[in-house]
């Protein structure tokens, strides 16, 4: 485990901790204790424990009083219905207001998006090294960027803070399967539809292809069940 460097020192310590429960290296329900992260991550206790009070509102993290915090369970398959009926709703909202606004400038930027998901995603084998690991990070940190510049777009903040509340339980039922990422060409070609009826100022089709996107991504998610 790389030591966290002192900039942005919260944040950082947020980001740690969420990559190792999304990646799922913390066995769900093992406990969380602020001196052992501590002194794993060569900071102080207090990033520490203000980095878990923030991923418990995510749902990665549990806390009982007298207990402390420990990794959440994973999803369930009625979780992951859930979660994915929630974020669609949010996901088409998000990208019909997208695609209705007069500037829309905002869409090259979403191509870079979809061209470093495809780098990344061909660096994926699936052979678990930490290069295998890294390119996984990169790509799901991609996705995420590609979808959160929607919702910043949108022009309604709260929609896309709903959105971010339940970013990481999704990406951490993907990974919970140590499967890898083998879908990102089918993701990538998928954005490129929602970026076009974007481009295109096509809210109707932004908001079809957003819906087989999140569709066909629930779809994969309930069969490793």
């Amino acid at each position: 485990m790389r030591p966290v460097r002192r900039s942005g020192l919260r944040d950082e310590v947020y980001q740690t901790i969420g990559e190792m429960l999304i990646e799922n290296r913390l066995p769900p329900g093992s406990p969380l204790r602020v001196e052992a992260l501590s002194e794993m991550l060569d900071v102080s206790p207090t990033p520490v424990r203000e980095a878990l009070v923030q991923l418990e509102t995510t749902g990665l993290v549990d806390y009982v009083a007298n207990k402390g915090y420990s990794v959440a369970p994973l999803p369930s398959a009625e979780d992951m219905r859930l979660i994915m009926d929630a974020r669609l709703v949010l996901e088409l909202a998000a990208a019909e207001r997208a695609a209705e606004r007069e500037d829309r400038r905002f869409a090259a930027e979403l191509g870079e998006l979809i061209d470093g998901q495809r780098a990344a995603g061909a660096r994926i084998v699936g052979d678990g090294s930490d290069a295998d690991r890294a390119a996984i990070r990169e790509y799901l940190r991609l996705d995420h960027a590609f979808h959160d510049t929607i919702f910043r777009e949108a022009g309604n903040p709260y929609l896309a803070r709903l959105a971010r509340s339940m970013d990481a339980q999704s990406q951490r039922a993907r990974q919970s399967f140590l499967h890898g990422v083998d879908d990102a060409s089918d993701a990538a070609t998928e954005h490129e539809q929602i970026r076009k009826a974007i481009v295109d100022g096509d809210a109707p089709a932004a908001v079809s292809a957003s819906r087989a996107h999140l569709e066909r991504v629930l779809a994969k998610a309930l069969s490793q069940f």
